[in-house]
């Protein structure tokens, strides 16, 4: 395993920076170690039946979890905010950084993820392949 450490500045966009940072090293295989930061703004889908939501912050960052890869990703969060409700869901791109985001990936070597269309579901789903064994 091969750890990451990224530290996104106000106004990044959580998931593209992710995207163009697994893009930008050609990171294969991944999950998110931990996430601590705020948020300005949040975008979640709920569920399958994709309810979306986006909702003004601030928020703090309480848990992040997901597979990443430069074919793809799959991350839940969970913010909290200033009356300390707890939000979360899938995690789209629209969620902004307030004042910092450190983020640690964990690079998985021996493994190649990417995503296609589900056979039994519209979204796209995890397929995961073993490397150098």
């Amino acid at each position: 395993m091969k750890e990451h450490v990224l530290k996104l500045m106000p106004g990044d966009d959580f998931i593209l920076q992710l995207d163009r940072y697994c893009k930008k090293y050609e990171i294969e295989a991944a999950y998110i170690g931990t996430v601590v930061g705020s948020l300005q703004k949040v975008s979640f889908r709920k569920g399958y039946n994709q309810v979306l939501s986006v909702m003004d912050g601030p928020f703090e960052v309480v848990s992040c979890v997901g597979t990443l890869s430069r074919n793809g990703m799959h991350i839940h969060l969970s913010v909290s905010d200033n009356e300390f409700k707890v939000h979360g869901g899938h995690v789209l791109k629209g969620c902004t950084v307030q004042s910092t985001l450190e983020v640690v990936i964990i690079e998985l070597e021996n493994h190649q993820l990417s995503r296609t269309k589900g056979e039994f579901t519209d979204f796209k789903e995890l397929i995961i392949s073993e490397i150098g064994n």
